[in-house]
């Protein structure tokens, strides 16, 4: 248009960097004389980027994108992960006429993920403190994951829900907020998504879009008529428009049943239902779980150990995420053992197993701590929980295995292309790993054996290695004994081309991140060019 004739102003430039993505794109709309000017053609351009501290570089290429409304553009795109922290130069030179150059420098976000602290619980009100150590965060919304909703495609669905309070930058690059969740979930209920259904709740995250320092909202927020003016939103160089870095990151939880049913949410249980017969011991003790991130009421509740019942004081309770012990007189070598309500109904059932007669050495229960999930789609292992296994003791602390007889040792988070590799083990017969304990065991991945390792290769929908970090799950199959979890390893964000795992290889304590990528060979630290 005529402010931009005659000058050097080349394109137009609109995106942003993803550090979680594999893929990135920018649209680039060249800057004509004429408003029916030829906008279908391939560009005569040159993309180039290149991050200024590690070198990395990457070329992009054209394509075209089509809208909604049927109108098209140029987007370009590069199959590249900008490194967290660096700052990328994007250049745009075009190949024919006087070979104008358009660039934009972007400083990419650092990878990190929203953190819940402890729950306030005041009168009537329940509020969720969440904070984020980030540049900027530019907006959020909640994810409820909810059972009941009419015509969903499946029985429990994640819903998004805008209608949040935005995150306040509270100093020293953290952003908070104060979630209060009791009206936020019945105006959840209340809105066109649900149109009145009546809910069961499984989760809910509160999901972020964490931005580089550059994506500065102007104060009086992005009014369209205002942004549009050349220069008033843009940190492009020979031209205009503007190119930041953001990526979206979550923290899920469920709020006790308590809390749910206050909401609006159908409960129909006893709020002590949630926690778990989490550690069992032939030295007459129980542990319960609380799985929540509430504290959690249990005086007056019942361990009931076949005839014998131990009542839990009067005033106790479970610390969010928190366990307590309750002392039992009965054997807990073999039988059931259950969490009754103070009416003395049934709410929670272990059936421990044969536990050998030795408190110092063997426990039974969950590992990891809260899980339980009888397999159920295979006939030979209809019986066999996942996840529960014989334990070395830990009275009021989380569970660990007596034996970890396969480890993660490394993890490579690269997109499609990651991969875990465990260590090998004398009777091993298969290896099955996933990101999500909630799959189906047929939906795990089953890993190849290479060397003195076995490898599990990323897939969609199966193993998913997310770039902010996660968890991953290992279960092992030996010759007559059923499927068991023996590894459960967090791992947090990595840099591209750098992987986690342990050095030594198999020492599960010396978790290291900066490794070089070694699929099925000795890990080595990637500093140094080892």
């Amino acid at each position: 248009m005529d402010p931009t004739l005659g000058t050097d102003q080349a394109f137009s430039l609109y995106g942003f960097l993803d550090p979680t993505a594999t893929r990135q794109a920018i649209r680039i709309v060249p800057i004509i004389g004429a408003i029916d000017g030829d906008t279908l053609s391939a560009l005569p351009v040159e993309v180039t980027s290149v991050e200024r501290g590690t070198g990395r570089t990457a070329s992009w290429r054209d394509s075209a994108f089509s809208f909604r409304d049927g109108s098209t553009a140029h987007v370009f795109v590069a199959d590249y992960t900008p490194t967290p922290g660096e700052t990328v130069e994007v250049q745009i030179e075009e190949t024919t006429g006087e070979r104008r150059v358009t660039r934009v420098e972007v400083e990419v976000a650092p990878l990190q993920r929203p953190v819940l602290g402890t729950v306030l619980t005041t009168g009537a009100a329940v509020t969720y403190p969440i904070q984020i150590q980030a540049p900027r965060v530019l907006t959020a919304e909640l994810v409820f994951r909810v059972v009941g909703l009419a015509e969903a495609p499946l029985d429990t669905v994640a819903v998004p829900f805008a209608d949040v309070a935005p995150f306040a930058d509270i100093g020293g690059g953290t952003w908070a907020l104060a979630l209060d969740f009791l009206p936020t979930a019945r105006a959840f209920l209340a809105s066109s998504q649900v149109r009145g259904a009546a809910l069961r709740l499984a989760d809910v995250a509160a999901r972020v879009f964490v931005t580089g320092p550059q994506w500065d909202v102007p104060p009086a927020g992005l009014d369209e008529d205002r942004i549009i003016e050349p220069g008033t939103f843009s940190n492009v160089t020979g031209g205009f428009g503007f190119v930041g870095s953001g990526y979206w990151a979550s923290t899920r939880w469920t709020p006790s049943l308590a809390t749910q049913s206050r909401a609006g949410f159908v409960v129909d249980e006893d709020p002590a239902s949630v926690l778990f017969l989490n550690e069992v011991n032939s030295a007459s003790w129980v542990e319960l779980y609380n799985p929540t991130p509430e504290t959690l009421p249990v005086g007056g509740y019942r361990v009931a150990v076949g005839a014998d019942r131990t009542t839990i004081p009067a005033g106790q309770s479970i610390a969010r995420f928190g366990f307590t012990v309750v002392r039992v007189a009965a054997s807990l070598q073999r039988g059931p053992v259950v969490l009754e309500s103070l009416s003395g109904v049934p709410l929670v059932e272990l059936d421990v197993g044969a536990l050998p007669d030795d408190p110092d050495v063997f426990s039974f229960g969950s590992y990891p701590d809260g899980r339980s999930r009888q397999i159920g789609e295979f006939d030979q292992y209809r019986d066999f929980d996942l996840f529960r296994v014989l334990l070395a003791p830990t009275p009021g602390a989380p569970n660990r295995p007596v034996s970890h007889i396969s480890v993660v040792n490394e993890a490579l988070t690269t997109g499609a292309d990651g991969w875990v590799e465990t260590i090998n083990r004398p009777g091993i017969n298969s290896i099955l790993v996933t990101d999500d304990p909630d799959r189906t065991l047929s939906e795990w991945v089953q890993a190849r054996r290479e060397d003195d390792f076995w490898v599990a290769d990323e897939t969609p929908g199966h193993l998913v290695l997310d770039q902010l970090g996660g968890a991953i799950v290992v279960v092992v199959l030996r010759s007559k004994n059923p499927p068991r979890v023996f590894d459960v390893r967090p791992y947090g964000p990595q840099v591209p081309g750098q992987s986690s795992g342990l050095l030594p290889d198999g020492e599960r304590a010396t978790w290291t991140h900066g490794l070089r990528p070694t699929r099925g060979a000795a890990n080595a630290l990637a500093r140094f060019g080892l």
